[in-house]
């Protein structure tokens, strides 16, 4: 059972105070660190921040909450700018007197200037400030004293009742329902029970009991309550707890086919049996009657997707976006639609929304990443790349993909995306390397793909050190590989890369740099070699290449020692000849 609700903290007496109780965030969390009011700049001056802290008259306070209902009723009321514009405003209303002030015997002292208007603005203020971690248990044990004061004995009824027509308060039940759902969000479903039962909220009770997995005590709720009054929502949460979709019916068939739930139900139960057509009629007929259930939207798009319904599909992924965009799955399963019906450039729109909207997801990257390869987008794949890189994801990095986007720019191709050829990313393939290397070095055809581009953009030296560091890495890896196949692959791989390293040091550009380089990668094909020949000498039965390949590392180390020789002859020549 989720845990009851803790005791409100202790607050001040109306009737001490002359206004309604205002708990502070201290009173709740004495490790809180929000402020309780704005506070004003060293810069506003004296006569200002008098205006701006006075007590505001009644006529003053009832404007600014009318323009609190107004953003409530016609905004988002989860739009957290819009939220804090209602705070900001509640804020101001709720400004007291220093001192109390008795006008009538039968109130009291006041410290405000009307006690309905003060209480409605605590009551915005808590509406404003459910959606905060930090302010959410202020917002429901204010909620719960607003509840409390109407049992207050001052001020008198004609004082509550002068502006009640104006200020928009709620009801007391209304304020207790609210109550009751704020804790039940909150996860306190047993004290949010016990205050749906008082209030008769039946099915609201009910749903608390099966949130809590009380679902015995929830089963014999809802039959006591179908015998004396059965309703479409009792029948249908019987349906949620006995998973018997002949309730839901019965619920449908109750309603006079009205009672959206019962389809919602039926849909979801079909769904996960896998009978895809009939949860689809099941969430029709919902979302007929009520069609801003992002949830169902999505849900029956998905369906449509595994039914080939592609262009259905496509209707329902953007309704569902219509009522919440930012669905970063909707976005991804409308870009997977319209990729399945041949429009990629409408899929990449799609899939670059999706990844606005789940920045952090890598599989959202890599779908982009697959969108942009069928588009021949070589910024697209570059921007994907980079940010699976980020996310640490650089092991989903396909060997083939990062091969056709270095060959693409290296041969100049023509026919892209934006209809730029393939040089013209040659400055931010070079950058992506750079970023890619420098966060993963032991992965060799990182350095493969990235010396070929730097020697087709003239950068011969810097060719040479991404060669040698994909040689080791290579190596690093290539001795434990026990696969033969794998390790032929491998071997291969390091074979080529020595062939590769062999021709840049002959090149004349290099000439002083393979004084230097010779011997080591002599050296290195040479260790290579006695490996390969160790490993052979072993009896393992491998491939029928490796014989092939052990000669003709041989050759390269041959080759590579023969020329180290020679540049040590020729130096040694010089030496003589200054001498």
């Amino acid at each position: 059972d989720a845990p009851d609700a803790p005791d409100a903290p202790d607050a001040p007496d109306a009737d001490a105070t002359g206004a309604p109780d205002n708990l502070q965030l201290i009173s709740v969390d004495d490790q809180n660190d929000v402020l309780e009011a704005p506070r004003y700049s060293e810069s506003v001056d004296e006569s200002d921040r008098s205006e701006l802290e006075r007590p505001l008259a009644a006529v003053e306070q009832i404007i600014l909450l009318a323009r609190c209902y107004y953003l409530w009723a016609s905004g988002n009321p989860n739009d957290e700018l819009l939220l804090q514009e209602v705070n900001a405003l509640a804020q101001r209303v709720l400004v007291t007197e220093e001192k109390s002030v008795e006008h009538d015997a039968n109130d009291g002292p006041m410290m405000t200037a009307n006690w309905l208007t003060f209480s409605c603005g605590l009551w915005y203020r808590c509406r404003a400030e459910h959606h905060r971690s930090k302010t959410r248990e202020r917002a429901a044990f204010q909620v719960q004293s607003l509840v409390d004061q109407f049992n207050d004995k001052k001020p008198s009824a004609s004082h509550r009742l002068l502006l009640v027509h104006s200020a928009g308060y709620p009801a007391r039940f209304h304020l207790q329902r609210e109550m009751g759902m704020r804790m039940m969000r909150m996860g306190m479903v047993s004290t949010a029970h016990e205050q749906f039962k008082a209030l008769r909220m039946w099915p609201e009770a009910i749903d608390c009991l099966m949130v809590a997995e009380r679902n015995v005590e929830a089963k014999e709720m809802v039959r006591d309550l179908l015998a004396t009054s059965p309703t479409p929502r009792l029948w249908s949460c019987l349906g949620d707890l006995e998973k018997e979709p002949a309730h839901h019916e019965k619920a449908w068939e109750l309603s006079g086919n009205r009672f959206a739930r019962a389809q919602r139900s039926l849909g979801r139960y079909h769904f996960m049996k896998g009978d895809l057509a009939r949860a689809v009629d099941s969430f029709q007929l919902a979302l007929r009657i009520n069609p801003l259930h992002s949830g169902i939207w999505f849900t029956m798009g998905c369906a449509q997707m595994k039914l080939e319904r592609y262009n259905d599909a496509l209707i329902t992924f953007s309704r569902c976006l219509g009522v919440e965009d930012d669905h970063s799955e909707a976005w991804a399963n409308l870009a997977a639609v319209h990729s399945a019906l041949g429009n990629f450039r409408e899929a990449r729109n799609c899939m670059n929304e999706a990844t606005r909207r789940a920045y952090n997801n890598w599989r959202m990257w890599e779908s982009f990443l697959g969108t942009c390869m069928q588009l021949r987008d070589i910024q697209g794949c570059i921007q994907a790349l980079r940010r699976l890189v980020e996310l640490d994801q650089s092991a989903r990095m396909a060997e083939q993909v990062l091969g056709l986007l270095t060959m693409a720019v290296i041969s100049d191709q023509d026919g892209l995306f934006d209809g730029r050829t393939g040089k013209a990313f040659a400055a931010q393939l070079n950058e992506f390397f750079n970023f890619l290397t420098s966060k993963c070095a032991s992965e060799p055809f990182y350095w493969r793909f990235f010396a070929e581009l730097q020697d087709a953009l003239g950068q011969h030296a810097e060719a040479l050190e991404s060669r040698l560091r994909q040689s080791r890495a290579a190596q690093a890896r290539l001795w434990e590989m026990s696969d033969p196949d794998k390790f032929t692959t491998q071997l291969e791989g390091l074979f080529r890369c020595f062939e590769a390293l062999a021709e840049s040091l002959a090149l004349p550009e290099l000439a002083t740099v393979a004084k230097i380089q010779l011997q080591p990668a002599a050296y290195s094909v040479r260790h290579a070699a006695r490996q390969l020949e160790a490993k052979l000498d072993t009896g393992v039965q491998g491939h029928a290449k490796w014989q092939e390949l052990l000669e003709s590392l041989r050759s390269i180390a041959d080759d590579l020692e023969a020329r180290a020789l020679a540049v040590g002859a020729i130096a040694g020549a010089k030496s003589t000849a200054e001498a």
